[in-house]
């Protein structure tokens, strides 16, 4: 057996792989190797000459901690029954690690349809969605504003897009062919996008598909609290087809302070998108984090342990300074010749801080082995974490 990268002419097997591990329309999967699929950021497992596995690293460009980074978003995992149970799933995911640090890339994204699953290989959980389920009764009190059409210019959703999730943490940058192809995307998922426009120009919009008597939203951006307000009369407009309405909306959504009676409603959240650091030094080096005096003096340094199972280049000792005000990483030695003062992360645990999801303090919470350097360790973590926005994505592909 043999993994790599996908060849052009073995399309068509990864494809069929695809129709038979996951449960989409024909019209998705033709869009979906249309526009999103590239050989060459596709890994396979071959054997005798068949393609019986792939794992999809689809390019995207996401906004962490107010810096860009270039992603591999982990999808379509997918294996024929002939190469499952024998390990082979773990090859897959290793190779696709190595990839992404070969790539120079500092941090991946993945959805996964099961978090143990990935969990073991660094991932873990950055993001969650809140997911508002309620009688579309319950909109029946707001006010349309401005007019609605439905969505054909890619522009106009960008715009709306980008002002929206300005506020967030983590967000996917999307660009007009992003927008583009999504509107193909819901013609092909039978789903809907329309646009909120008030004096001729664009402030919100909605994506959602109808099913019997529910109403399903993906996703809803606005400019302002008028045009969501004029959002939720949409919806409210499609009663007769309709009862129910389910949203996956961030976390700071405000339906459910605006509600008459919020009791009515339900409001889960969901984890959704899992994370994970591909490259610790370099992340660190791009954070471009600066160090207010005095908690990290020039020359001072700080050691850290920190264990990736997977990527030998983040398993070590590692040094924290500072360079000019600028926090800066090394790694200086083997985690078998730490001593027992040295506080050892998890990469799992370090994802999680620098994406500025869990605190040192929660993490340390959550621990049997308190951590013993936490003062000055929280000293550092803190001026990465982004006390301000919510991490917010809501990408599926």
């Amino acid at each position: 057996m043999n993994i790599r990268l996908c060849n052009k002419n073995e399309t068509s097997q990864v494809k069929d792989i695809w129709k038979y591990c996951f449960n989409d329309s024909d019209e998705y999967v033709e869009f979906y190797f249309k526009y999103k699929f590239n050989p060459q950021n596709t890994i396979v497992l071959e054997d005798e000459g068949n393609i019986i596995s792939s794992l999809h690293l689809n390019q995207h460009k996401i906004h962490l901690n107010f810096k860009e980074y270039e992603t591999s978003y982990v999808v379509g995992v997918s294996t024929l029954p002939e190469a499952r149970g024998i390990g082979k799933m773990n090859d897959l995911m290793n190779k696709s690690l190595r990839h992404m640090y070969d790539l120079d890339q500092s941090v991946s994204i993945l959805m996964p349809i099961d978090f143990r699953l990935y969990t073991k290989y660094g991932y873990e959980n950055c993001y969650d969605m809140l997911v508002q389920k309620l009688s579309i009764y319950n909109l029946r009190k707001y006010k349309t504003n401005g007019i609605f059409k439905r969505a054909d210019n890619a522009g106009d959703l960008e715009d709306i897009y980008s002002c929206a999730v300005s506020r967030y943490n983590g967000y996917a940058i999307r660009d007009t062919k992003y927008f583009e192809e999504f509107i193909e995307e819901m013609r092909a998922e039978k789903g809907y996008i329309y646009i909120n426009y008030r004096d001729g120009v664009p402030v919100g919009y909605i994506v959602y598909s109808i099913d019997s008597d529910d109403f399903n939203v993906r996703e809803c951006y606005y400019k302002d609290i008028i045009s969501y307000k004029s959002l939720l009369k949409f919806i409210f407009n499609h009663n007769t087809q309709c009862k129910n309405v389910t949203m996956n909306s961030p976390m700071d959504d405000p339906l459910r302070f605006m509600l008459d009676n919020p009791r009515e409603s339900s409001f889960e959240i969901s984890p959704f998108m899992m994370a994970r650091i591909i490259n610790f030094s370099k992340l660190i080096d791009e954070l471009d984090v600066t160090m207010p005096y005095p908690e990290l003096e020039n020359g001072e340094e700080i050691l850290i342990g920190i264990k990736d199972d997977q990527i030998e280049e983040n398993n070590g000792i590692f040094k924290m300074y500072t360079e000019d005000r600028r926090l800066k990483t090394e790694k200086v030695g083997d985690l078998k010749d730490k001593n027992d003062d040295l506080d050892v992360f998890t990469i799992n645990e370090l994802t999680c801080m620098c994406f500025s999801y869990h605190s040192i303090d929660e993490i340390d919470h959550i621990r049997e082995k308190k951590i013993a350097n936490i003062i000055d360790i929280r000293d550092i973590f803190s001026n990465i974490k982004n006390e301000l926005t919510i991490n917010h994505i809501n990408e599926y592909v």
